[in-house]
C-alpha cells in the first residue's frame, strides 16, 4: 500500500514537472528577449551636438565650420560657434532638436535677432533662420521662402539670414591586418 501511494505521489509530481516545462516553453515561444540597448550617450540624446560644414556661398569662397556644443550648466542651452554673427545661445524647445535662438548680444557686441535651429537626425542636416521669429506649433515655417519678415511692433524690415549645413561624421579608423609586420 505504502508502494503504491508513493508510485502515485512520484507520477503528480512528475506530471506537475512536465506541465511546468510545457508552460515556460510556451512563454519562451511567445516572447523572445531583446539584446541590452546600448548606453544612452550625450550625442544620442542631443543629436545637434557636432561639427558641420556649411557650403560655400560663392565659387572660390571656403566653406564654414560651425560646432555645436552643449552648455556646461544646463543641457537646455546649446552654443553655435562659427556663424558670421559669432558665437550664439540657442534654448531647447522641442527634443531632440528643435531649438530657438533669443535676440542676443554676441562676446564682440554684435546684435543678433530672435531665430530658429533645427536639426534632422535622419537627414544629419542643420538648418539656421536668424531674423525670424521661433513658431512653437510649427518650427519649420521658419524655413518656409520668404526673404523678410515684419516685426509687429516696430514696422520695419529685418532680413532674414538661413543657412543649411551637413553634418561632419567622423569615420571610425578601422587597422588593417595586412599592414601589420611581424618579427622574425
Amino acid at each position: 500500500m505504502k508502494n503504491t501511494i508513493l508510485l502515485a505521489l512520484l507520477a503528480l509530481f512528475m506530471t506537475a514537472t512536465v506541465q511546468a516545462q510545457s508552460t515556460a516553453d510556451s512563454i519562451a515561444a511567445k516572447y523572445k528577449l531583446l539584446p541590452m540597448p546600448e548606453a544612452l550617450t550625450i550625442e544620442k540624446a542631443f543629436p545637434v551636438l557636432g561639427t558641420y560644414q556649411i557650403a560655400p556661398e560663392t565659387e572660390g569662397a571656403e566653406a564654414q565650420v560651425v560646432t555645436i556644443t552643449l552648455d556646461p550648466e544646463n543641457k537646455g542651452i546649446i552654443w553655435v560657434e562659427g556663424l558670421k554673427e559669432g558665437k550664439l545661445k540657442a534654448y531647447l524647445k522641442k527634443a531632440p532638436a528643435s531649438y530657438r535662438i533669443l535676440s542676443q548680444k554676441t562676446d564682440a557686441g554684435k546684435s543678433i535677432p530672435e531665430g530658429t535651429l533645427l536639426y534632422d537626425p535622419a537627414l544629419n542636416v542643420l538648418q539656421i533662420a536668424i531674423g525670424k521669429s521661433f513658431n512653437d506649433a510649427d518650427p519649420t515655417a521658419a524655413f518656409s521662402n520668404t526673404s523678410t519678415s515684419t516685426s509687429s511692433k516696430s514696422k520695419s524690415k529685418t532680413k532674414v539670414k538661413y543657412y543649411t549645413a551637413s553634418k561632419v561624421i567622423a569615420e571610425p579608423v578601422v587597422e588593417d591586418a595586412t599592414s601589420t609586420t611581424s618579427l622574425q
